[in-house]
Formats: structure tokens, sequence, C-alpha cells
């Protein structure tokens, strides 16, 4: 690959400081810029979309003796904001990336997605960010080789500095190998794949009640080309503007990076 892009990236996600698809990210950033800093959930904070911590203080944890990598007590949204205030003041960081995460988010998933909250966190602070996710049919057996491989020439190609507002993308990794991935498509996103709320309740160990929420979910009615469900179908990458961008002229048209 050519030179770095920026000079600074901050990276986040929602599935925790130690997870594998951050580890992905962090490769990715380095060949990206020339400092990155990574600021990232203690614990997994899947589903908190843009909440931000206003009942409990934050806590911070150094790791690896390194200066530029911290796990933080809070949410994806508390880890771009946190390190807005602690270290970048009036240089705020050239472009934050959050994910890798694991499993798309597409459709119904986004407005909840922590990975998504963080980027859209940025945006509003005026940095322009990208939200990186792997689809799985298999979670005992994730390839992480589409995003391995494709992710920094899709970051690449996507950043434009001089844009205003600032751009925010979420980008989706189809579940197949590197190889099987047929083409980079811009998409929409989609909407209905969630068909009722489920819960499953349980006993704690003084028999008072508690409740696990989630979701019956079915994209199977999702077909136009260009919705986000149907790129991935198709192993190709579904990249989605945020807010209020839309996508390039000609719809759901493929876009060429170098890698693909």
């Amino acid at each position: 690959m050519s030179e770095p892009i920026v000079r600074r990236i901050l990276i986040t996600n929602d599935d925790g400081i130690n997870a594998p698809g951050l580890a992905v990210l962090e490769r990715i950033a380095r060949n990206l810029a020339e400092e990155v800093w990574v600021v990232a959930p203690e614990h997994d904070r899947s589903g908190a979309g843009q909440s931000i911590s206003l009942h409990s203080p934050l806590r911070l944890y150094a790791q690896d003796d390194s200066d530029r990598r911290f796990a933080l007590s809070g949410t994806p949204a508390d880890c771009v904001l946190f390190a807005m205030a602690e270290w970048f003041g009036e240089t705020p960081p050239d472009l934050v990336l959050s994910g890798v995460n694991c499993g798309a988010n597409i459709s119904d998933s986004v407005q909840y997605s922590g990975t998504v909250g963080a980027v859209l966190t940025a945006q509003h602070m005026g940095v322009p960010a990208m939200a990186l996710s792997q689809a799985f049919l298999n979670r005992d057996g994730i390839d992480w080789s589409p995003v391995e491989l494709l992710g920094e020439s899709v970051i690449r190609s996507l950043w434009a500095p001089d844009e205003h507002p600032q751009p925010c993308w979420n980008i989706n990794f189809p579940a197949c190998n590197a190889e099987a991935v047929s083409e980079v498509r811009w998409a929409r996103q989609s909407s209905g794949s969630i068909q009722r709320t489920r819960l499953l309740p349980g006993q704690d160990g003084r028999s008072l009640p508690y409740w696990w929420l989630s979701f019956e979910r079915s994209s199977k009615h999702i077909i136009a080309p260009d919705m986000d469900v149907t790129v991935l179908r198709d192993q190709a990458v579904a990249v989605t503007p945020l807010r209020s961008q839309s996508p390039l002229p000609g719809g759901p048209a493929a876009f060429a990076i170098e890698s693909v």
C-alpha cells in the first residue's frame, strides 16, 4: 500500500478492548496513520448505540504499558468523547474508526449498534468516521479475511478530507472468504428485519424474576439490489452513508478498489 493518508487515527469498538476485531482494525490503521490511538470499552458494550454514561464515573486503564492504548469503563460513545476531551483538545484526530465488529451491522440493527454509535458521535464532533463490521454465518468459525484483506483499500477509497459536512460511513464485509468477495457496492440501510421482540424469563438466587431481551429477525423479504442485506447476500462489501448523506449518483453501483 501507499503512504499513510492521515497523521492521527482514533480507534474504538463495542466488543471490548480484547476483541479480535479490534486487533484487526489496529493492524489496518497502522498502515493508514502515523499515529494510532486506541480507546475501547473495558467490556463488551454491544447494543449501546450512542448512549453515554451520565450516572456513573468513567475509569481509564492503560494497556500493555502503552501511552496510546486504553480501556475505558464506559460506552463506545464515551470512548470517543473521553479521548477528545482528555488528549486531543484543539487538534482532534483526522479520522475515527470503529470495529471491526463481530457480526454485521445492517438493517434494524444499525440504530442499536455501539460500533455505529461511536462514529455518529465522532461525526457530531466534526470528525470523519467509519464503522467496520464483519458478517459471519457461524460464530465459532468467523472468517476475518474480507476485512483483513480489503478493509484498508475501502477506507482509502472513501477517505475525502475536504468534504463538508464530514462523511460518516457504515461498512459491512460479507460472510465469505476474501477470494469470494464480488465487489464493493453503495448500499441503503434496509428496515423490517426485526419481526418482534422476545423475552426469556429466569430467576436469580433469591427467586426474583429477570428477563433477557432479544429479537426475532428475518430478512428474507428484503430483496432490493441496493439494500445492505442484499449486498451482503451477494457476497459484496456494503458501504452505507449515515445520517444526512446520500450514496453517489447511480444508486446501487459498484465502485472499484485496488484489492478487489
